[in-house]
């Protein structure tokens, strides 16, 4: 080709790949055989490999060409024809047909079918290459092609389409596909970069003859033919799924890529994928979602327990798996696994075991990986299969069965040998009580099984009773009585030699089985005595006595207060007038409002210690009394500079229960004009709401003196007291109306 060809190709190669890529965004372009709904082409991953013929309609395809380029047209169908229109010439084939363009020029293909009928075909539209025909040197400085590079295997391959293999995109012209055209029969020499690590895939998805590919690998100085070729004796069907090769490498380079021929121009395509090295993996510590994909080795690191067992699932390709166990912080190496595709490999790890290291080696592979728990009762731990030897022995590697429990689920895995399951259960209580306790075992293998139950000498450790049981009347059930202390119950199988005639490690079904207790107490025993020691009956002493006279704290200051009581209740009593007396002080200057009141609140709490005629005398004649058979009450008007809050009227009422018992009572302030009374601040404190003061319960002889700040726009307010009087509803009035008129004056 000379260099203005190979300037035109390289500007049409770019529209061509700007092309391609709107197709592979297409939704076909991930489909691997789909009808296109735009008229009546069949893609696959982006390439039309064919149409749905009606046996009217034709199907039709143009393209440019340069002088000198190919191209190749292969047909799979009953009663079709292909006309290709070149060079002012058409060219009838129902088969295959290779040309190449004399002039530059379109190219117009129709493809025609008598029947109705799915018409395949392979076309590569340009063939315009310049591959050297003898190969180069190591040391020879070429041009490398570029062909497509899987970096997320997830995106180019998919194992639900049935095989492992690279998804290509695009038509020919896309770096997915190499093409090429054997003139002469000369083999041609495609040079392509090779880094460490990757897998080189090849699949013939063209070929008019037969063809052989083969491959070489040089670096600055040597070359070496890689053993593996991909040959076919006869031309290659339309969209026919041949053989895929891999090669690997495991230095830089380059790759030679020989392709020859018998037949005379013989045009081809072969899918060209690199797959970069997949060696390493994170370490992974949840166990669920995890995929190893990748070519020739991939390696990975999962942490594990010795109670959990990895099932290895590989999709279509069979693969090998070198294993390594980390136990107690040494590396093991076991024995190498197969894993076929037909049913899943299982793995059981050994004891101690906290990671494992997997390499899964294959050409191609995809092995899904899911854990099991195989621990018993939810332990987290592998039940031994026997009682500790003595009491020394630490037995936090037995399992803890509750004494009381539901039925809980564990397993004889058999592929690790185990034939047996001994639990722990402890018995609380005091010394010489007795206990019964009942194991009861379901399952759908209990013929299989037997229930063992100890009665363990907490001081020797001998046994001192057992029961055994097995089968019968479809239920294993299993009852022993024992004292305090730790004891054991075990199930285990009748024949351990028939059941175990597996290899270690080697997966066979499980003996799955429930198991669950009741307990019951006998005899509670003899309560231990502990005497105390000197110290503690010292300092027992010592802490009685302090504490006892922590507790007559209380009392002595109550005696305090009531003392102090009586005292200001008999000043008080010699001090008449009272109130008169606190308004002298305030208009003499004497005293604040804020001295008073704290004066008034004190005579409030001493003046119940006086009897009800001595404490009216103490404040001076009350502006309101009222007295029955049954309650006393009177009323006093009081210093309006002596209320805590402003624009309230304070009043003060002494209330004296003559007979019976009062219960839920309260004092009503009702106002006979204008609105309604409104309670701001009770002295001392009392319960209050809207017009009410609430003064709960009042026994025989009680005598309570309240102040009340009334606020409200009245001249003047009714008070009555209402409750229960000896369980009777009562109510007693002052009939006559309190007037604030002269006060306000």
């Amino acid at each position: 080709m000379d260099g203005s060809n190979e300037s035109r190709f390289g500007s049409e190669t770019c529209v061509m790949i700007l092309l391609i890529s709107l197709v592979t965004c297409s939704p076909f372009a991930f489909a691997s055989i789909d009808v296109s709904t735009q008229e009546d082409s069949i893609l696959s991953d982006g390439r039309i490999v064919g149409f749905l013929s009606d046996g009217v309609n034709n199907h039709s395809r143009s393209w440019e060409m340069i002088e000198g380029q190919w191209l190749s047209l292969t047909l799979d169908c009953q009663s079709c024809t292909a006309v290709i229109e070149l060079d002012g010439a058409n060219y009838q084939t129902s088969k295959e047909h290779t040309l190449q363009a004399q002039t530059n020029g379109t190219v117009q293909m129709t493809i025609t079918s008598t029947e109705s009928e799915h018409v395949y075909y392979s076309l590569i539209e340009v063939i315009d290459e310049n591959y050297p025909k003898i190969r180069p040197s190591p040391s020879e400085v070429i041009h490398l092609h570029t062909v497509t590079k899987c970096v997320e295997f997830a995106s180019c391959i998919d194992p639900s389409r049935g095989n492992l293999r690279a998804i290509p995109h695009g038509e020919y012209s896309s770096t997915s596909f190499l093409t090429g055209i054997l003139e002469q029969s000369m083999a041609e020499y495609v040079p392509i970069n090779i880094s460490s690590g990757d897998t080189f895939e090849l699949e013939t998805y063209h070929a008019t003859g037969d063809i052989t590919f083969s491959l070489y690998f040089q670096n600055q100085t040597t070359e070496t033919l890689h053993n593996e070729t991909l040959q076919y004796t006869h031309e290659v069907p339309a969209n026919a799924y041949e053989e895929v090769k891999y090669w690997h490498f495991d230095s830089s380079g380059r790759a030679i890529l020989k392709v020859e021929s018998a037949d005379v121009n013989t045009a081809w395509a072969a899918k060209t994928i690199l797959h970069p090295s997949s060696e390493n993996i994170p370490f992974f510590t949840n166990h669920s979602n995890i995929t190893l994909v990748g070519h020739h080795s991939t390696r990975t690191t999962i942490a594990i327990n010795e109670t959990q067992s990895l099932g290895f699932h590989a999709q279509h390709e069979p693969v090998e798996i070198q294993i390594r166990q980390l136990v107690s912080g040494n590396w093991i190496t076991s024995d190498n696994i197969d894993v076929s595709t037909d049913v899943p490999y299982v793995f059981y790890p050994y004891p101690n075991v906290s990671a494992v290291q997997l390499e899964v080696l294959s050409q191609v592979h995809w092995v899904d990986i899911d854990s099991s728990d195989f621990s018993d009762i939810g332990s987290g731990k592998e039940a031994p299969s026997v009682r500790p030897s003595s009491k020394q022995t630490d037995n936090s590697s037995w399992p803890l069965i509750p004494t009381e429990t539901s039925p809980l689920a564990a397993q004889l895995t058999l592929s690790i040998h185990d034939i047996a399951d001994v639990y722990k259960f402890e018995i609380e209580g005091w010394d010489e009580s007795e206990h019964i306790i009942q194991f009861v075992l379901e399952g759908s293998d209990l013929e299989n099984l037997k229930l063992e139950v100890w009665n363990i000498d907490q001081e020797n450790w001998e046994e001192i009773d057992s029961r055994a049981n097995i089968l019968s009347n479809g239920e294993i059930k299993t009852t022993l009585e024992v004292g305090r202390g730790t004891h054991f119950v075990r199930v285990a199988v009748l024949n351990s030699t028939n059941l175990t005639s597996n290899s270690w490690g080697e997966h066979v079904e499980a003996i799955e089985y429930l198991i669950s207790s009741s307990y019951n107490l006998i005899d509670e025993g003899n309560e231990p005595y502990f005497p105390p020691d000197e110290n503690a009956e010292k300092w027992g002493v010592r802490a009685r006595f302090f504490l006892g006279a922590l507790f007559l704290v209380p009392v002595v200051l109550f005696s305090l207060s009531y003392r102090r009581s009586k005292k200001s209740a008999l000043e008080l009593l010699m001090k008449s007038e009272q109130l008169h007396s606190l308004k002298k002080r305030l208009d003499s200057g004497d005293a604040t409002p804020k001295q008073s009141r704290r004066d008034l609140s004190k005579a409030l709490q001493a003046v119940n210690l006086l009897n009800w005629e001595d404490a009216n005398t103490a404040w001076g004649k009350p502006d309101l009394e009222y007295r029955t058979s049954n309650i006393a009450m009177a009323v006093w008007k009081i210093d309006l500079r002596l209320a805590k809050n402003e624009n309230t009227v304070p009043v003060m009422v002494g209330v004296h229960i003559v007979e019976g018992m009062w219960d839920l009572a309260a004092l009503r302030f009702d106002s006979p004009v204008g609105q309604p009374w409104t309670v701001c601040h009770v002295e001392p404190r009392f319960l209050f709401r809207g017009e009410e003061v609430f003064l709960d319960t009042m026994a025989h002889d009680n005598r309570t003196f309240i102040m009340v700040e009334l606020e409200g726009d009245s001249e003047s307010v009714d008070i009555e007291l209402n409750g229960r009087m000896n369980g009777q509803a009562s109510a007693a009035r002052i009939p006559t109306t309190l007037s604030f008129g002269d006060e306000e004056e």
